[in-house]
């Protein structure tokens, strides 16, 4: 088990094989369409007993050539709302949720890709973003995470090549 996975005694990040079955309604209410079919799952479950497993937070990995495309990160507020405790205060003390799964993501695909990109014009999810390693590129919104060494040439060529693929 990756030892990111539980960044809280409640809490349980994991890959599934079929995002939409878990987040599929969270990501309509999100974003206004389906959630996506392709790429690497990544949920977070909040564990209220031992019969109630609620999803808490959704990111997508999505390979591309040589690299990770990361979007679709959601929390969902009502999950949050229904927390025991200071649960919901000490993971927004820590970073807040979508830091933990960048953080588990980065670590959990290390070895199918060069690099990790990203999309970030909303202002809080692009500082969250930058905590977990991302950094800004020359275009506006897309931000990358390099986690093995990388020449200046290669890694303007991976940014080159992702923005020419527009937002995602």
């Amino acid at each position: 088990m990756n030892s990111l996975s539980r960044p809280f005694e409640e809490l349980l990040i994991t890959t599934v094989d079929d995002g939409a079955f878990f987040i599929g309604d969270l990501f309509q209410r999100k974003y206004a369409h389906a959630a996506p079919g392709i790429g690497n799952h990544v949920v977070c479950f909040y564990r209220k007993d031992y019969h109630h497993f609620i999803p808490l937070a959704y990111l997508n990995f999505l390979p591309h050539d040589e690299v990770m495309l990361v979007g679709g990160g959601m929390t969902d507020g009502k999950t949050f709302a229904c927390m025991s405790g200071d649960l919901g205060d000490r993971i927004r003390a820590s970073g807040g949720m979508l830091y933990h799964m960048l953080r588990f993501g980065f670590d959990h695909f290390k070895g199918q890709c060069e690099a990790y990109f990203g999309h970030a014009g909303d202002k809080r999810a692009y500082e969250v973003d930058m905590r977990a390693g991302f950094e800004p590129t020359k275009y506006q919104y897309l931000i990358g995470h390099y986690h093995k060494p990388v020449t200046a040439e290669r890694k303007s060529y991976l940014i080159d090549m992702v923005n020419d693929l527009g937002p995602f």
